[in-house]
């Protein structure tokens, strides 16, 4: 789509919002469509189940007088050469009531999905976390969860601490861990490390300032002009993103992007650079570290993350931050941390 298309979308659509797919659209439209007695079913992706950008869309399927009869997830595989999760969705007008629901395990239940956009996911997926809700979540009890840094060059900057460049300052040096290495390693401290030219405040130096990173750079810098982000006026030495450095120079807990199954660890020096595949949260002052990671590991944080998460390729689930944000954490731990300050 183009600029113009979207616009347009936008204006005409209520399921059109942030970064919309269009079978939302056709979603929408077919409902208005609908006749009383009238059937719809669609074969589309199952992301509507659960992303915030078909919350409009959950909100318009969920109303009293629309019942979603069925969901029958089908093989990741159904669509040869392609990565998708599909599903087809059964809709009439009718009253609202339960839906019937099939995984790709071959398992079926009934539920009844939740109104007014929210995510459905723990509701097709037949899991129940309502236990431990606390009203207080992950996200209020630390300061950053994100993704690790993108440098738009990682052949240039990610090296083996045995191939830094003797010239190189150990100034200009961060430990650096992968998604990768940290199964590989089993944890963050690994032998692989980023020239990085940004200062412990997150700044970037001027280009006369660089001494010997500026030598180096030098070296690659027709790779290095030739990224997105160079092309967008960033200088030329500069990461596709400018990090920040106070929260990745703190102790914190690092996690993988995509897994099987949940897991973390503990960073606790607070030297370690993570790379885009790593994702890493930042507690609070006077949150329990050890207590923090001991949760996220145990059963019923990964029963909730398993419930909540968006699904990847070969039963893996991605660890996105805007979920994450809502993991719910034990209540005194927000109490703690109100305490100290």
């Amino acid at each position: 789509m183009d600029d113009d298309e979207k616009t347009r979308y936008r204006a005409a659509f209520f399921t059109a919002v942030d970064r919309f797919d269009l079978y939302l659209l056709f979603f929408e439209r077919s409902m208005e469509l609908l006749a009383p007695t009238g059937t719809l079913s669609f074969v589309t992706p199952e992301k509507f189940e659960y992303v915030d950008s078909a919350a409009p869309l959950r909100e318009l399927l969920s109303a009293d007088d629309v019942h979603v009869e069925a969901i029958e997830h089908i093989d990741e595989n159904a669509f040869a050469d392609l990565v998708t999760f599909p599903c087809v969705t059964t809709v009439r007008r009718a009253n609202r009531g339960e839906t019937r629901i099939l995984l790709r395990s071959g398992e079926t239940h009934t539920t009844l999905l939740p109104q007014g956009g929210e995510s459905w996911a723990a509701n097709v997926r037949g899991i129940d976390t309502g236990e431990i809700e606390t009203g207080v979540t992950l996200g209020a009890v630390t300061t950053r969860i994100s993704a690790g840094v993108a440098t738009g060059a990682d052949a240039c900057f990610v090296m083996s601490r045995d191939d830094v460049p003797p010239q190189l300052d150990p100034d200009w040096i961060r430990p650096t861990v992968s998604g990768r290495q940290l199964n590989t390693n089993d944890g963050p401290y690994t032998d692989s490390v980023l020239v990085c030219p940004y200062h412990d405040d997150g700044s970037l130096p001027g280009e006369d300032e660089l001494g010997a990173f500026g030598e180096w750079a030098t070296l690659h810098r027709n790779r290095l002009e030739d990224r997105s982000c160079v092309e967008g006026g960033k200088p030329w030495y500069s990461w596709h993103e400018n990090p920040p450095m106070e929260d990745l120079l703190r102790p914190k807990i690092v996690f993988k992007d995509i897994a099987r199954e949940p897991r973390f660890w503990a960073e606790q020096e607070g030297s370690v650079v993570p790379k885009h595949s790593v994702y890493y949260l930042v507690p609070k002052s006077g949150v329990p570290f050890e207590s923090l990671l001991e949760y996220l590991n145990g059963p019923e944080a990964r029963r909730w993350m398993n419930a909540h998460c968006q699904r990847a390729a070969n039963g893996f689930i991605r660890l996105q931050s805007r979920v994450l944000r809502d993991l719910p954490v034990p209540k005194e731990w927000i109490e703690t941390y109100q305490t100290t300050l």
